[in-house]
């Protein structure tokens, strides 16, 4: 049985129902929360036990750890790389630089992004993640690659892979069985993984690919994992085809449901806001990523209205949720002219939301600090200038910390971080190997037309 007990920390949930203790304590036993309280660590408790890790939080702000509910681990390789093009709209975002990159992407660049993004987010505090994958040139065992770099580094992580019809019959039909291998492969596994299954979008996805997936998919009861209406091609694509906007075809293929995510949902309108709230789809916001791409901001208060949970990702834009949920907040405002706007909404979406997304699509309890959620949590070297309490503690976070505080992070009961540093891997040599595969795929990128 595998132990760990934090001693002296100051625990801080800034949740509905969440607490602020000054100094307390947490054991983690077997990858679970089951035991947390104020003050001293009790007799009973701090017994020793054989093999069983403690730190000593000296009081460090222990808070859950940080959710990433729409993630793309490869697009690391877009640092630095230059298309040799200027994009004039978000269709040629898309072909000028991440369709090509995503072709360009082999086996070992799918385990480096993985390790490297991966590594960036638990620095940041960052427990879990929900990527969405593309490599068409690497379709098949692809997820199982991600999922063995993830492992290594201790980051909990859900996955799937992005079905699209942009590279052919045969690349769609290969995006749909590695979803449903890797889902299977995942069922029962526990640990880390979890899997879901991955669509592009709806303007690069056919009738005839959404009934062949239904068809494989079967009676499983999977979740699904879909960009929409981040664009205006796409909804302008489904009406023309199809004769309807994106969530009425997403809901008549039968890929609505709590388990799923919409993510983005810039351009959907009222109708396809009270489909996704009868069928209990939450929305997966991601600001930054919008705004770089120019492609406007969500309407994050009409989706609370209807009724509509509403988390946040970064489209693996950034791996910092930090500065994730501060661009969703002043993104918000600056939308709806609203200064005094949407700070209650972000703090449920990046504490309470994230963690109910997540912990459907896992299948546990995860983002949360009670008795028998996951040990997913961090450490954080924050010295509160001003007093913290629950009211205000996620104004601490919004105003005072940041990921460059982030000191220790735990996943699943295990030490992944310590002073800053994943542990258990050659970084630097990491670094090294990392740069010559991102040389190989940029040469690749370039012969891309």
């Amino acid at each position: 049985m595998a132990e760990l007990l934090v001693r002296n920390a100051r625990i801080v949930y800034p949740a509905t129902r969440g607490f602020v203790v000054d100094r307390g304590w947490l054991l983690a036993r077997d990858g679970v929360i089951s035991g947390l309280a104020a003050g001293d660590v009790p007799v009973d408790v701090a017994r020793p036990v054989a093999g069983r890790q403690e730190i000593d939080a000296a009081g460090m702000t222990l808070l859950p750890g940080l959710l990433n509910t729409h993630m793309h681990l490869y697009s690391m390789y877009a640092r630095g790389i230059g298309t040799g093009r200027v994009s004039h709209g978000f269709l040629d975002v898309l072909q000028d630089l991440w369709w090509r990159l995503d072709r360009s992407l082999l086996k070992d660049a799918c385990w480096m992004s993985a390790t490297f993004s991966g590594m960036d987010s638990l620095r940041c505090g960052t427990t879990t993640i929900v990527d969405h994958h593309a490599s068409p040139s690497y379709i098949t065992g692809s997820l199982a690659t991600l999922s063995d770099a993830l492992n290594k580094i201790g980051l909990r992580h859900v996955l799937s892979y992005e079905i699209t019809d942009r590279n052919g019959v045969q690349g769609a039909v290969a995006g749909i069985e590695e979803n449903i291998r890797f889902f299977d492969e995942a069922q029962g596994r526990g640990g880390l993984v979890s899997a879901m299954v991955g669509l592009h979008a709806s303007f690069t996805v056919s009738d005839a690919t959404l009934t062949a997936l239904r068809e494989k998919v079967g009676s499983r009861s999977v979740g699904y994992h879909v960009h929409v209406a981040e664009g205006a091609i796409d909804e302008a694509d489904s009406v023309e085809k199809y004769g309807k906007r994106i969530v009425a075809r997403l809901d008549d293929a039968g890929l609505l449901g709590p388990r799923s995510i919409a993510v983005h949902c810039v351009g959907i309108d009222a109708s396809e806001r009270e489909l996704l709230a009868k069928s209990g789809t939450p929305i997966v916001v991601n600001t930054m990523s919008n705004m770089n791409n120019a492609v406007g901001l969500p309407a994050v208060r009409e989706m609370l209205e209807a009724g509509i949970q509403v988390g946040i990702g970064t489209d693996g834009y950034v791996a910092n949720m930090f500065e994730e949920f501060r661009n969703t907040l002043v993104g918000l405002r600056h939308r709806y002219e609203d200064p005094a706007g949407f700070w209650t909404q972000v703090q449920k979406a990046q504490i309470e939301t994230n963690a109910d997304i997540v912990s459907r699509c896992t299948g546990c309890t995860v983002g949360r600090l009670e008795e028998g959620a996951a040990a997913d949590f961090m450490l954080v070297d924050y010295a509160s200038p001003t007093p913290l309490t629950l009211e205000n503690a996620f104004g601490h976070m919004f105003f005072g910390m940041s990921a460059d505080l982030v000191d220790t992070v735990v996943v699943n009961g295990s030490v992944a971080v310590k002073g800053h540093r994943v542990l258990g891997v050659d970084k630097e040599g990491l670094e090294r190997e990392s740069r010559k595969v991102a040389k190989a795929v940029w040469e690749a990128f370039d012969r891309l037309s």
